[in-house]
């Protein structure tokens, strides 16, 4: 592995950059606090952008460490998501993408186009041989998202995901492998 921390990544559209403590007001208001962006997430909506500054210190602390990777997204110079590695098998060279979006900009593309930029890198830059990403299976943006990418269905988890509203959900697991991207 190679690891060389989070690099900027440029594509047609957009700009794939490092975090700023100064990017908490546009995170806090273009997804952080929006329920909606939040609902098949981990986390819940932030109430207050304090929760929001609390987080963005945790990741810009991160940056320190060469195998972290989290960018942010920006389209026309607004700040409008971000998208971040997961670790999951280092030893098998596997890692996990996870990604969020604010609604303003959903079905415009944009995720596509980060999610394609940082698994290239993560293959051909960094070294990782298959990476993977799950999703629950109501949220079908995000699996039509990660199937526009390459990536291909390759299960489902019974009753994994435990979902805000107290049910469990089941969640699709999808991969892509190195030799797969073009």
């Amino acid at each position: 592995m190679n690891h060389m921390g989070t690099q900027q990544l440029i594509t047609k559209r957009l700009n794939l950059r490092r975090l700023k403590l100064e990017d908490c007001h546009s995170m806090f208001n273009n997804w952080a606090s929006d329920e909606k962006v939040a609902k098949y997430t981990t986390w819940y909506a932030h109430q207050s952008e304090k929760i929001t500054q609390e987080y963005l210190k945790t990741i810009v602390h991160s940056y320190d460490q060469l195998d972290y990777y989290c960018w942010g997204i920006e389209y026309q110079e607004n700040l409008v998501g971000m998208i971040s590695v997961i670790p999951v098998e280092e030893k098998a060279e596997v890692c996990g993408i996870a990604y969020v979006l604010s609604r303003d900009y959903w079905n415009l593309g944009l995720m596509t186009e980060a999610a394609e930029v940082v698994i290239t890198f993560l293959c051909k830059e960094v070294g990782y041989r298959r990476i993977i990403a799950w999703c629950d299976v109501a949220n079908a943006a995000s699996g039509i998202v990660l199937r526009k990418i390459g990536m291909q269905l390759e299960g489902k988890l019974r009753q994994h995901v435990a979902r805000k509203d107290g049910n469990y959900g089941d969640e699709h697991v999808y991969g892509i492998l190195k030799d797969e991207i073009g």
